[in-house]
């Protein structure tokens, strides 16, 4: 009997020793992956595949078909530059750039949200690179701003309270994309995705901007995960804040009036 006893002991104490050499394994697998691309690579597929709830969605077969009428652009931060001026941080402009671009093929809306708003306006105007006096005027009366919003959640909310939108082009960077259309799906707004890259890109002789990149992934698979299970305390509802206040901008003296 003990013989039989003895036996079991070993095979779960070989069974253990394996599982913890695989797991040590793994753990040394994943702290490498983090400094090359291979990490934010199986990160953002992962992301891409999170379910986004689409019961918040439901609507007529015909608004269900209805193409995109807007742009939104979430704010990614300020910075200073070298003058101790408060410009958008690169975050912000990448996706600047990237709704620019759309814009520029397909003219629509452009909604900025967030506290950025007021910079990543005047980040539209000076780098539009259609110079006529009549584009000008157009792309400047097609930026409408809410300025009150401080995290993405926020961002989702205060944008369906500001304005009345079915069906938006999201753009923000492709690692918060899910949990951004997750937030918008949440406030009745359907969402098609335009990704902004992040400043540098992977590259396996970049240690640093392939741990940049791993640490937004995994910064949003947690965030992702927080949402769902403990949501943001920080988020103010949409009947906290007056409409003023979605329209005023953080610069002195500055009231939008749309």
């Amino acid at each position: 009997m003990w013989q039989r006893s003895y036996l079991i002991v070993q095979a779960f104490l070989k069974l253990l020793k394996r599982l913890l050499l695989a797991s040590a394994i793994t753990m040394s697998l994943t702290a490498v992956s983090f400094f090359t691309p291979l990490f934010s690579k199986v990160g953002l597929t992962v992301l891409q595949h999170l379910p986004i709830p689409q019961s918040e969605l439901a609507g007529s077969p015909k608004e269900r078909a209805t193409a995109p009428t807007a742009y939104v652009v979430l704010g990614g931060g300020l910075t200073e530059d070298e003058l101790e001026t408060i410009v958008v941080n690169e975050f912000s402009e990448s996706r600047l750039k990237a709704v620019l671009k759309h814009y520029q093929q397909l003219p629509l809306p452009i909604i900025l949200t967030g506290v950025e708003s007021p910079w990543m306006h005047d980040w539209l105007i000076r780098h539009d690179n259609r110079q006529s006096s009549d584009h000008k005027a157009t792309i400047q009366e097609n930026i409408i701003s809410e300025n009150a919003s401080m995290n993405t959640c926020e961002n989702a909310r205060f944008t369906a309270k500001r304005l009345s939108l079915n069906n938006v082009y999201l753009v923000t960077d492709a690692y918060h994309m899910s949990r951004a259309r997750r937030q918008f799906a949440l406030n009745g707004i359907r969402t098609t995705p335009i990704n902004a890259a992040l400043p540098e890109p992977t590259d396996w002789k970049n240690i640093a901007a392939n741990y940049r990149h791993s640490k937004r992934t995994l910064y949003e698979l947690v965030a992702y995960l927080r949402d769902l299970f403990f949501p943001q305390p920080d988020c103010r509802l949409a009947g906290e804040v007056s409409m003023e206040t979605l329209m005023r901008s953080r610069k002195p003296d500055a009231l939008k009036t749309f």
